[in-house]
């Protein structure tokens, strides 16, 4: 019978080993890398972002800082007079006579009509940025100054024009306009790069000055004045670009207009009416322009165009929460829609590359970063599988740790990964039971059977299916116990080793004629433990009740005692001090402690207490 109970004992135990360590021969489920889960971009196998080129010819720097201010413009170039039907002519009607019969003046030859110019363009604002604090375009109005005279003029035909008036041919004079403007200045820049830029400027104005010259002086009379306009078109080069304050360098093309119709000649000097210069000249320039520089916005679209869409997202919106009024934060705005489309399907490639490259953990990081942001259900679908199979391969290695011993580090890579498996957080009472069991058997075989013990409670308290297993190592336990009955003599011992052989009764229906025997033995050993406990507790308590007796019934120090009943009480007195007083008296002052302890004072007035003092 004993022979069959062992042999039903063995094979349980071999059945709990199976189920138990069973788990153990799972296969790692992400020894292969991933399939493909990132939708198709067909446009993949660019070097850029879709829409580059297109942004780089018609949005350059639409992201850049406003151009508020351009204070000061140089312009001085040479030009000279011409606009008729061959580059070298004047215009047909380019003078008007008060006397048509007049021989007409042809303004000489080409080396004639050239001369210099000089500008200044002066505050020139962006109206735009000053009255609405946002700007559409780098166009800026401003005040224009010009200066204008031509090098070798040619003379008039005075003695043809004498013969009509005398007055019209007095002197050798040569038509030499000598013109002063101001006006309105306005200017746009158009720029695809930081370093240079087109320019594109119209003037209007009124513009004034004297036509004739004596010899190296200009005549005063006679004089005009009349609308003049201009044109021009150039290049500039940025000598300190990304600064606060940028400096250009420059030249331009430029075409002007000037219509003198409005003649002053008090004493009839001149047969001219009004006359027309049509002006065409190259120019050098020289301006400074304030603000222009190159914002985080524009950082920004260079990652979204080179593919980085994270740090695109991250500028951009920086941008917006720098410039919120700038005119293309609407512009920025559809770049970080667009950014926060792509960033999971960059996340999830980045995740892909790691999983390729067996660095599952930086991997794993990306898709739940990617799992976060997406709204594709397919994106989300692949990115869960592959979570999962991460999960599953992190629990597989949390099992493997427990069976090496390494609980804690188990545990902890098992709350990692519940923080995104369900799976995983549904398992963790199973690892939890796990390490509890084999911290328990640890326990067991040091001989820390109660400490086992409860180590095994806990285990089951976490998992159920751990039942068989905890009630044979129960068992195991009471046998080892049963060893050390006789040399038991702690009650919690004793009492730990009756638990232990009735559990282990319980589970095999009979523990055998010696384990009863001991059984009985020891549950009559607790009897007489619990006898002699009472009995000791009795004892102390009636000890108690005397001393606390004792107490009450000894006499207390009192005003009015004499020495001897004091000494009674207190014994004999650390110190005694001994005096006399003018009567004669007898006093003395006795002190109880000393050092850091309070010193207990007794005034003795004729041997009589009289007062108590603590110090």
């Amino acid at each position: 019978m004993v022979i069959s109970r062992k042999f039903s004992f063995l094979g349980l135990f071999f059945v709990v080993v199976v189920v138990i360590y069973g788990k153990d021969t799972k296969t790692d489920s992400v020894v292969t890398a991933p399939r493909n889960f990132v939708p198709v971009d067909q446009y993949e196998g660019l070097e850029y972002e879709q829409g580059y080129w297109t942004n780089r010819i018609f949005h350059p720097r639409e992201f850049y800082e406003e151009i508020p201010l351009i204070p000061l413009e140089v312009r001085y170039g040479l030009g000279f007079n011409g606009g008729g039907s061959t580059f070298d002519q004047m215009k047909s009607g380019w003078i008007e006579y008060e006397d048509p019969s007049v021989e007409e003046f042809d303004g000489g030859s080409w080396n004639a009509r050239v001369g210099h110019q000089l500008e200044l363009d002066v505050l020139k604002t962006n109206l735009s940025y000053f009255l609405l604090k946002t700007s559409w375009a780098d166009i800026h109005t401003g005040l224009n100054f010009k200066y204008s005279s031509i090098f070798s003029p040619e003379a008039i035909p005075d003695s043809s024009w004498g013969e009509k008036q005398a007055s019209w041919g007095v002197g050798g004079k040569i038509f030499s306009p000598l013109l002063l403007e101001l006006g309105i200045s306005n200017s746009m820049n158009i720029q695809w790069y930081d370093s240079w830029l087109i320019h594109l400027r119209y003037t209007y104005g009124l513009a004034t000055g004297t036509f004739y010259q004596s010899a190296k002086s200009y005549d005063k009379s006679p004089n005009g004045w009349g609308p003049s306009t201009s044109f021009s078109i150039g290049f500039r080069y940025v000598l300190n670009p990304g600064s606060g304050n940028q400096y250009l360098l420059g030249a331009d093309f430029k075409h002007s207009y000037t219509k003198i119709d409005r003649i002053s000649d008090p004493d009839d000097l001149t047969p001219i009416s009004r006359f027309d210069l049509a002006n065409y000249g190259l120019f050098f320039t020289l301006s400074v322009s304030k603000g222009g520089k190159k914002t985080v916005g524009d950082i920004g679209k260079e990652y979204y165009y080179h593919r980085d869409f994270i740090s695109a997202k991250e500028n951009l919106e920086e941008f917006i929460i720098r410039y919120p009024l700038h005119s293309n934060r609407y512009r920025a705005e559809k770049y970080i829609e667009e950014c926060r489309k792509k960033i999971p399907i960059q996340l999830a490639r980045a995740g892909m590359n790691f999983d390729e490259r067996h660095l599952t953990g930086k991997a794993l990081e990306k898709y739940r970063q990617a799992r976060k942001l997406t709204l594709d259900a397919n994106l989300l679908a692949g990115l869960d599988e592959r979570i999962s199979q991460i999960a599953r391969k992190y629990m597989y290695d949390a099992e493997r740790m427990v069976v090496r011993g390494q609980n804690d580090s188990a545990l902890t890579v098992i709350i990692k990964t519940a923080a995104y498996s369900e799976e995983a957080r549904k398992s963790i009472p199973y690892f939890r039971a796990k390490i509890y069991l084999a911290e328990g058997k640890k326990a067991m075989q040091s001989g820390f059977f109660m400490n086992a013990l409860d180590l095994f409670e806990k285990a089951l308290l976490q998992d159920q299916d751990l039942n068989i297993e905890v009630e044979l190592l129960r068992y195991e336990i009471a046998t080892m116990l049963v060893n050390q009955a006789n040399q038991a003599e702690d009650i919690a011992a004793i009492q730990l080793v009756i638990k232990s052989l009735e559990d282990a009764q319980n589970i095999t229906g009979n523990l055998g004629e010696a384990n009863e025997n001991t059984l009985k033995a020891l549950k009559e050993k607790v009897i007489r433990f619990e006898e002699i406990s009472i009995q000791k507790d009795i004892d102390r308590r009636m000890a108690d009740e005397r001393e606390k007796r004792e107490e009450r019934l000894r006499p207390t120090l009192q005003i009015g005692m004499t020495i001897p009943q004091v000494q009674e009480i207190l014994g004999e007195p650390t110190e005694i001090i001994h005096k006399t007083n003018k009567k004669g008296e007898d006093m003395q002052l006795w002190l109880y402690g000393s050092g850091a302890d309070t010193v207990l004072q007794l005034s003795f007035l004729e041997f009589i207490l009289f007062k108590i003092e603590r110090g």
